[in-house]
């Protein structure tokens, strides 16, 4: 890195996290004398939990506090960019916190409705400190002493949001995950024509992957499928890696079942469920039952985010229901060519498939259209922009 004295009009940036990897996505953004935190995630692998690295933002030349933070925007309600939220929230005890309110409802379940706090004093300080949330509408903007900000909206789940930052002159687009087209839930991003972004902070998933295509049909194949199964056999279980994927599997389900066939669905996914129809996205059908309803029909299918809902389940049939909600590397190429960035900082990216994979930095370097530069930015390293 640079001298980060010589001029403190620059922009700095530290993946604390979710650099060349995917699961604890949590991004420093220094601009002038204001720090900026980018998500806050974690990722668990059975009993083992990781978090932001914040003693590398600690031991950097710009803080020596956490309580040096002057905000924190979360792009959206993914535990990999929102598992850390509280501990951060709870060390930056002035940091201003922005999400969408989709994404605080979604948070807030995850993060609060979800635990059984034995010590009411725990149950209270943890509610003190999400009531710190502010929510904000795409298209609004919000000034701070060094910077102006505007959310756009993002696609990928509902209140995923973009987050468009103007200093200096310069204008700054971080992604958070996002997606160009419509899923079941939600339309696909939006953004201005006119943004003219100098610098773009992608979730580039897939950036590596050169021949990873989304397929759309395949989610469907799988779901007629099932549904052909629950009509020769008691009953199907369906299990989903996510529960927002649960809650995006049920209402494409329930799109695809013209032959009324019972869905029951396990309680988290339907906590997700209920908290989607209370912002006015309907899901549910008469169709649709609680699994503790299961006794009472003799077939149908069941959805659950748990892996010993196979086993305590009456199935000929079982089926592990996964699919991708990201941009593959087609669609990742066309949006830097339409963004059209000097620079773009890679992140939350996952490692090539094979040694054949082309990163997008190398294709849009052929193409003569593409002035952008690349970095593909790694944990704790210190980069000036």
């Amino acid at each position: 890195m640079n001298n980060t004295n010589s001029n403190k009009n620059e922009i700095y940036f530290i993946p604390l996290g979710g650099g060349q990897n995917v699961g604890v996505s949590c991004y420093f953004l220094r601009l002038g004398s204001a720090n900026v935190i980018l998500d806050s995630g974690m990722k668990t692998q059975g009993t083992l939990r990781t978090e932001p690295d914040f003693y590398s933002l600690l031991t950097s030349p710009f803080i020596m506090s956490l309580n040096q933070i002057g905000q924190i925007f979360i792009s959206h309600a993914h535990l990999d960019h929102t598992g850390s939220l509280l501990k951060l929230m709870k060390a930056a005890s002035h940091s201003g916190v922005y999400m969408t309110r989709p994404t605080r409802l979604l948070t807030e379940h995850q993060l609060y409705d979800r635990k059984n706090f034995t010590d009411e004093n725990q149950r209270l300080a943890v509610q003190y400190i999400l009531q710190r949330i502010v929510e904000v509408n795409y298209m609004q903007s919000i000034t701070f002493n060094d910077y102006q900000v505007t959310f756009f909206q993002a696609g990928h789940i509902p209140g995923a949001m973009m987050t468009y930052f103007t200093y200096k002159g310069r204008k700054i687009l971080y992604t958070g995950d996002y997606s160009l087209h419509h899923t079941a839930l939600t339309g696909g991003c939006l953004l201005p024509e006119d943004l003219g972004v100098d610098i773009l902070i992608l979730c580039g998933l897939h950036a590596k992957h050169q021949y990873y295509r989304r397929q759309d049909d395949k989610i469907y194949g799988e779901i007629h499928a099932v549904l052909n199964e629950a009509e020769y056999s008691n009953f199907v279980t369906c299990r989903v890696s996510q529960l927002s994927k649960g809650v995006e599997f049920v209402k494409i389900l329930n799109t695809l079942n013209i032959t009324h066939v019972p869905v029951f669905i396990d309680s988290e996914i339907m906590n997700i469920v209920n908290l989607m129809e209370r912002l006015g996205e309907p899901v549910l059908t008469p169709d649709n039952h609680v699994v503790n309803e299961l006794e009472k029909y003799s077939h149908g299918i069941i959805i659950t985010s748990s892996s010993t809902g196979m086993q305590m389940t009456r199935n000929n049939f079982h089926h592990n229901i996964d699919f991708s909600l990201h941009e593959d590397f087609e669609e990742m190429r066309g949006f830097i060519r339409l963004i059209n960035p000097k620079l773009a900082v890679i992140v939350h990216c996952a490692q090539a498939h094979s040694e054949y994979d082309s990163t997008i930095e190398q294709v849009l370097m052929k193409d003569p259209e593409c002035r952008t530069q690349f970095i593909f930015a790694e944990d704790s390293v210190i980069y000036t922009l």
